[in-house]
């Protein structure tokens, strides 16, 4: 098995013994553009609220949210359970024809 230094604990460790907690925030608005839109990013975070705020500290996150239409209940934070990257932002439009 292969191990490394762990800057952190200061031990030699085994690799993925330790890792990194990571959470993906999402902001959906149903009632702002054509029928809704979405952004999300994948973070490093203790847990979900500390997510919320390294999200809302994001310029490319918040730069996708019109200020005058933010609404705190449609930001939410979760564990991912796919393929990510962390710090990737996605921005998806809503469908005019929904």
């Amino acid at each position: 098995m292969n191990k490394f230094f762990n800057p952190i604990t200061k031990k030699m460790e085994k690799l993925f013994e330790t890792l990194i907690p990571v959470y993906t925030v999402c902001y959906e608005n149903p009632l702002v553009g054509n029928k809704g839109e979405s952004v999300y990013i994948t973070l490093e975070a203790e847990d979900e609220n500390d997510a919320k705020i390294k999200a809302m500290n994001n310029d490319e996150f918040t730069s996708y949210i019109q200020g005058k239409y933010f609404n705190r209940k449609y930001l939410k934070a979760y564990k991912p359970t796919d393929l990510y990257v962390i710090g990737q932002v996605k921005y998806y439009e809503g469908d005019p024809r929904l």
